[in-house]
């Protein structure tokens, strides 16, 4: 993607991206939607047995994402209830996402990168303005605030309850943490399938002071299907 655009260039590039066809998906396409850089995606509930399909557009770009029960806003998704019980910070396919109250939310049923960071936090204007010393800068946890708009939840009321597929980060022995380039390449995706009746709001990695999409951000798509033989 071009570090600069004219305002009609960069229309005409997002009706393009939008327009690609698709793989052949292994089920119904509910929605397909793109997703521009720095933007979000408005919130959708999955039902049960949904499935989500992240695309990395471009390549090394990362979609924040954060669940949430239809019932109860307060019980969002928790990583640590699913670092612990998947035994691992790896979570790829096979793992679950689980709730702050313990419910399986949704499984990673396919993960063509196999790296993500499940930490549960998110870029924010004031971590941003720490670490690189700008006041206002796009952040995930103000897209998280647009994507549920519907549901009326403010900057305060986005809990770390965040997972990064394809983010890459290095976790040595000496306890220290690096960020390093994320691997996804133009067309990886990971999926999660709906393990209960969930909200999903999505926010497209803003961050272009760091490595995480490669100093640039870019578009994401986002695949709502239902699946030819739903099993939970």
């Amino acid at each position: 993607m071009k570090p600069t655009w004219k305002a009609e260039e960069l229309l005409e590039y997002e009706r393009q991206v939008a327009a690609r066809p698709l793989h052949e998906m292994p089920g119904e396409v509910l929605e397909d939607i793109l997703i521009p850089a720095r933007g979000f995606m408005r919130a959708r509930t999955l039902q049960p047995g949904q499935v989500i399909r992240f695309i990395d557009v471009e390549g090394q770009q990362v979609p924040d994402v954060i669940l949430y029960d239809p019932k109860n806003l307060k019980n969002c998704s928790s990583m640590t209830n699913s670092v612990s019980l998947a035994k691992t910070w790896k979570l790829t396919t096979g793992h679950s996402i689980y709730a702050k109250f313990g419910q399986r939310m949704a499984t990673i049923i396919a993960d063509t990168v196999g790296t993500s960071v499940a930490m549960g936090g998110f870029c924010n204007p004031a971590l941003n303005e720490l670490r690189y010393g700008i006041e206002g800068t796009h952040s995930c946890r103000l897209n998280f605030v647009a994507s549920m708009s519907d549901y009326n939840l403010s900057p305060a009321d986005i809990e770390e309850g965040c997972f990064v597929p394809f983010q890459h980060n290095e976790y040595r022995s000496d306890g220290s943490v690096e960020k390093k380039p994320t691997p996804s390449k133009a067309g990886d995706y990971l999926e999660l399938r709906a393990d209960m009746a969930i909200i999903v709001a999505v926010s497209n990695c803003p961050s272009e002071h760091n490595l995480t999409n490669g100093w640039n951000p870019t578009p994401l798509r986002i695949v709502i299907y239902q699946p030819q033989t739903a099993s939970i």
